[in-house]
């Protein structure tokens, strides 16, 4: 990993802890969050950086779910159809090799 990249991810790194502290610091009353069965008496920055962590991870893995993973299922359906179109050549075509006939003008 180069250094750049390094000190990049350091910085951005302390960046979002001071983001997180300051957050949390200045919404430190506690919030009554329902969820029928029990209730839970979380202080709010807590529940927000919660909540903004739970966001980007769910749609992380939606847009993994309708991206990423359909655009892998179309590249091994075409790799599939490349490798059985190979198959199905005959030997003669697959690996065309250059005969003294074939190079003269």
């Amino acid at each position: 990993m180069s250094t750049f990249k390094k000190i990049f991810t350091l910085i951005l790194v302390l960046l979002l802890l001071t983001g997180a502290i300051a957050v949390s610091s200045l919404n430190a009353g506690h919030v009554n969050i329902n969820l029928y069965w029990f209730e839970l008496n979380w202080p709010l920055g807590f529940a927000l950086l919660l909540c903004g962590t739970l966001g980007v991870l769910a749609g992380l893995l939606i847009g993994w779910l309708y991206w990423t993973w359909p655009a892998n299922r179309r590249k091994m359906y075409w790799k599939r159809a490349y490798h059985k179109a190979l198959a199905e050549q005959p030997e003669s075509s697959q690996s065309p090799q250059l005969t003294e006939q074939s190079k003269t003008p």
